[in-house]
């Protein structure tokens, strides 16, 4: 028997065990009933990073054109400096906005979790495949060396959901803000407490690790 079926809708492969497409979202028929989920994305994010990107590159624009206009082919120099750093910050801004406009979804039926976040693979674990469950936090924050020491950009919060059973331990971990949203990320936890403790599985909220 195959372990994958194609979407009806969209003709993505999927696992068979998932309840939705992992490419549109499509809910397959005969799985699991659903007793708790969260379906998002993060389009409005999205647009709101892309218009503040456009907002620092003009700005970034406006600067060297203000320098070279005042220190001549001096001010050129500005050049070698700003636009490395600006180019760079723009790479990284595309890589890391990469599938917010695509749907994200947590799922929690009577048999099982699942987790599928865009370019990320498909998580899924059975209720019976654990016995506790344990959530910590990671917070990590982007440093950029210079010569007068750091420049310190933004802070990312990791929460990472320990699934532990007699013979195995499995792990997924998102990112609070961009894999869901943090009201959303707050509902998970929420859930994840309850219906761990109404299955009789031991919890333990976040605990905090060190980055």
């Amino acid at each position: 028997m195959s372990s994958q079926i194609s979407c009806p809708n969209c003709g993505k492969v999927n696992n068979i065990k998932n309840t939705y497409c992992i490419e549109c979202g499509f809910q397959f028929e005969g799985n699991s009933s659903i007793e708790f989920q969260i379906i998002e994305n993060l389009k409005v994010d999205l647009y709101g990073s892309i218009i503040c990107i456009i907002i620092f590159v003009a700005f970034m624009i406006l600067i060297t054109v203000g320098i070279i206009s005042e220190y001549g082919l001096y001010g050129c120099i500005s050049i070698v400096i700003i636009w490395p750093l600006t180019i760079g910050f723009i790479v990284w801004a595309k890589s890391y906005f990469k599938g917010l406009s695509k749907s994200r979804r947590f799922t929690i039926t009577k048999d099982f979790i699942e987790i599928i976040v865009p370019h990320k693979p498909a998580f899924q674990i059975k209720w019976s495949e654990f016995d506790s469950l344990e959530i910590t936090r990671r917070d990590s924050m982007t440093t950029i060396p210079t010569g007068g020491g750091n420049i310190y950009g933004p802070r990312f919060v990791y929460f990472n959901l320990i699934f532990k059973g007699r013979n195995e331990e499995r792990s997924y971990e998102f990112e609070s803000g961009k894999d869901f949203k943090v009201k959303s990320r707050k509902k998970i936890q929420i859930a994840l407490e309850q219906y761990s403790k109404d299955k009789g599985k031991d919890f333990t909220g976040w605990k905090q690790k060190d980055s």
